[in-house]
């Protein structure tokens, strides 16, 4: 029989006032994930693992401008096709 995994949920991560996510990124990388998401520009004395998650915060804001994810009621980001 064939297991189906699950993704595993993460903490929720507060990206903006009313935009929520859950996240599987180490807690040290939220300021840069949030960061990319509200369209700041990277520092340049971060990390790649901080750099990556800035990028992170910024495809999301660009997925939800384009409709690919949504806000619900309870603030979080999800996928616009479930």
């Amino acid at each position: 029989m064939l297991k189906t995994r699950q993704r595993e949920q993460g903490p929720i991560v507060e990206l903006s006032q009313n935009v929520s996510v859950s996240t599987t990124l180490p807690e040290s990388n939220y300021p840069a994930l949030r960061s990319g998401f509200a369209g700041y520009p990277p520092n340049p004395r971060w990390n790649v693992s901080k750099f990556r998650a800035w990028k992170i915060g910024q495809q999301w804001r660009n997925a939800l401008k384009r409709g690919e994810l949504v806000v619900r009621r309870d603030t979080l980001l999800v996928s616009a096709k479930k």
